[in-house]
């Protein structure tokens, strides 16, 4: 049972829209399958790792707004580059994926980390759902059957996420993809700003 509630929590997470979503979105419409894999990968570790320091004693750290601010201005700043980068120099070759190195991998995996890790919110979930999950399980094996299926479904719906995305790929028209891109670089500055007006609000 905990499994089971666990996996319907982590799907219910496919409703959370944020950078990390366009972020995914954009590496697999630009690099291909295994780019976006990659940024999936990444997004997933770091959830990984904050469930990780969340479970074992670091709540209050996250919960500390000093250290909520500047994590939010790291993760302001990352956006603000990562949008102005999609803004400015967008790449709309349907071919690109063919001409990734591995250390381009790494360097999306490494995007997907970030991009997820340096957001409060994605902590302030986190400890929602382990309050939750605490509540119902208590602190023992069933609690980690829990995250773990949490983990592993949200892991699911980005990998079919980027496996979309790859596949209508070479059917959207090199313009559309253009202003797509322009458009997910202004929401990523978006997100930017609204990581500051959560720390300075």
């Amino acid at each position: 049972m905990a499994f089971v509630e666990g996996f319907l929590v982590g799907l219910g997470m496919v409703i959370f829209i944020g950078p990390v979503f366009f972020t995914l979105l954009k590496s697999a419409l630009s690099y291909g399958f295994w780019a976006g894999m990659m940024v999936a990968l990444g997004i997933f570790m770091s959830d990984v790792v904050a469930v990780g320091l969340c479970s074992f004693g670091a709540i209050p750290f996250f919960k500390n707004p000093d250290n909520q601010f500047w994590l939010a201005v790291g993760g302001s700043v990352m956006l603000f580059a990562i949008g102005l980068k999609y803004m400015l120099k967008p790449n709309v070759n349907v071919d690109a994926d063919l001409q990734l190195k591995a250390g381009h991998y790494t360097a999306y995996f490494v995007k997907g980390f970030l991009v997820n890790f340096v957001n409060p919110f994605v902590f302030l979930v986190w400890i929602s759902v382990i309050g939750l999950a605490q509540g119902k399980h208590g602190s023992g094996q069933e609690l980690w059957i829990f995250l773990g299926a949490a983990l592993l479904a949200i892991l699911i719906t980005d990998s079919t996420k980027v496996l979309f995305a790859h596949r209508i790929k070479k059917l959207i028209e090199p313009k559309f993809l253009l202003r797509a891109y322009q458009f997910i670089g202004v929401l990523m500055i978006g997100f930017g700003f609204r990581l500051l007006w959560f720390v300075f609000a």
